[in-house]
């Protein structure tokens, strides 16, 4: 009795597994949950009925961890490749701002620094216009 109520308060225990989530659940909350379910089945006896019931629970049980393991997997791809997709923007950025410093605007445009004290005043029309 003391094992089974340190094993309840206990999260991380046996038990714990069978109250996450089911997007949480990994590998070895399987087992934890296989541990308890045969504990269970050991408690109702040897009847012919609980050995068939056993069988078909552990086949279940390995369903479940397939389907853990796969989840756990695409979840690493994803994370894999939102790394690499955050590496290519960081590096689009870096070479969009490179790119946007030598702005090609193209015949007859030109670039005017605003802060520069010789910067041209007028255009070329307006000063023929004066002179």
């Amino acid at each position: 009795e003391e094992e089974e109520e340190e094993g309840e308060g206990d999260e991380a225990g046996p038990e714990g597994a069978l109250g996450k989530s089911p997007f949480q659940l990994t590998a070895e909350d399987v087992y934890d949950i296989s541990y308890v379910m045969g504990r269970e089945l050991m408690a109702l006896g040897s009847d012919p009925r609980v050995t068939q019931l056993q069988f078909k629970i552990v086949r279940v049980l390995e369903m479940l961890e397939t389907l853990v393991n796969e989840g756990n997997l695409t979840v690493e791809e994803l994370r894999m490749e939102r790394d690499n997709l955050r590496k290519e923007v960081e590096g689009l950025r870096t070479e969009g701002s490179a790119a946007s410093r030598e702005v090609d605007l193209g015949p007859d445009k030109m670039v005017v620094d605003l802060t520069d004290p010789n910067r041209p005043r007028f255009t070329l029309q307006e000063l023929r216009d004066v002179l």
